[in-house]
């Protein structure tokens, strides 16, 4: 599982360099349609997959606490809406939902015997954030760079667990004006989960988001 330390580490650098870079005399037209709401369709994955022990360490222990197998991936869908202060900086808020995830149990594992020899089960995850956007416009064009930075609620429900949990969450990216009213976005995007050492760690675990994705906004 790839360290949130190193997540914020390059993310806070990225924003420090939008920041530094704002500070530099640009041309851009007068913001009239400060406000946008939009759409965001792309591809997802959660990290479920991080609990399945690799060859190496699969073990008939390991296998009694861990899942075997797990499906995950696949198409994300949001809404989003925002407000730009200034040409380089602007609030957003957004809701994302993630491909379904199927976890799969051996036989003899304790999630078989906690759940009356059940051997599988699917979950769903959903997520909501505030982010600063910080923008750098390109010099001689329309396409402005950004680095993101917020607070998201992660939602985790399934049969097993009902649950939210506040995360980091950091995005990077392109946007761009294709009329007056109409914003087009290209991104990626992190968002932090949760995991403890556990003899059943997919009971309590939170996972990892990551997307990327394209938006259509409309400027009112």
């Amino acid at each position: 599982m790839i360290s949130k330390k190193k997540f914020v580490i390059f993310f806070l650098t990225c924003i420090l360099c939008v920041v530094s870079s704002a500070a530099i005399s640009y041309t851009a037209n007068n913001i009239t349609h400060p406000f946008y709401a939009g759409i965001t369709g792309g591809y997802g994955s959660t990290t479920w997959g991080e609990l399945v022990p690799s060859e190496n360490k699969a073990s008939v222990a390991m296998s009694m606490s861990t899942p075997t197998s797990v499906t995950e991936g696949g198409a994300i869908w949001g809404v989003v809406a925002g407000y730009e202060l200034i040409p380089t900086f602007a609030i957003e808020g957004n809701y994302t939902r993630y491909p379904v995830a199927r976890i799969n149990f051996d036989e003899t594992s304790l999630f078989a015997f906690n759940y009356d020899g059940r051997l599988a089960f699917t979950t769903k995850t959903e997520s909501t954030a505030l982010v600063a956007k910080f923008m750098l416009i390109i010099p001689r064009t329309e396409v402005r760079a950004y680095s993101s930075a917020g607070v998201a609620g992660v939602h985790r429900y399934d049969a097993i667990k009902d649950r939210w949990r506040a995360s980091p969450t950091f995005g990077i990216g392109l946007n761009y004006n294709l009329t007056e009213h109409l914003l087009a976005e290209l991104g990626i995007n992190y968002t932090g989960g949760y995991g403890e050492s556990e003899m059943d760690p997919a009971e309590d675990f939170i996972p990892f988001l990551y997307s990327g994705f394209l938006r259509l906004a409309y400027r009112f």
